[in-house]
């Protein structure tokens, strides 16, 4: 079986716009942190650059685990979930690794950011494979 799932033109279409909108949140993630934990060593431009590209390798990743999900396409689930993972941790663990002195408060509530924003991450990857077979019932 290959590991590689087939994709249309309109499957890669709604990967880029998923994942241009990901990108989108990258400049506001990045003023919020220039803001807040800039004074605790946290560098936005670095930031920024990470973010910005991992923003785009998850929005394309968590759409391809949608559509391996969808076709109950193991090896594409596991790879794009690790994908997923990873790019939606790597710019939490840059703010961790960079900043210095922080109080425990700003920690906690950087936790409970992060707590949030994977559950609207989750949400979101099942709320589109609920639309898709949808889509699916509505074509069949």
């Amino acid at each position: 079986m290959s590991h590689q799932l087939p994709r249309s033109k309109r499957q890669t279409f709604w990967e880029r716009v998923w994942a241009s909108t990901i990108v989108l949140y990258t400049f506001v993630a990045t003023f919020v942190v220039w803001k807040t934990l800039g004074k605790y060593g946290v560098n936005p431009i670095g930031f920024f650059v990470v973010d910005l590209i991992t923003s785009w390798l998850y929005g394309i990743s968590t759409a391809r685990l949608v559509v391996a999900i969808f076709k109950k396409h193991r090896p594409g689930v596991r790879k794009y979930g690790l994908y997923s993972a990873l790019n939606f941790a790597i710019p939490d663990v840059y703010i961790v690794g960079m900043a210095r002195h922080v109080p425990r408060d700003v920690y906690f509530a950087l936790a409970g950011v992060i707590s949030i924003l994977a559950i609207f991450s989750v949400v979101g990857v099942l709320q589109q494979i609920k639309d898709g077979k949808k889509n699916e019932e509505n074509h069949s």
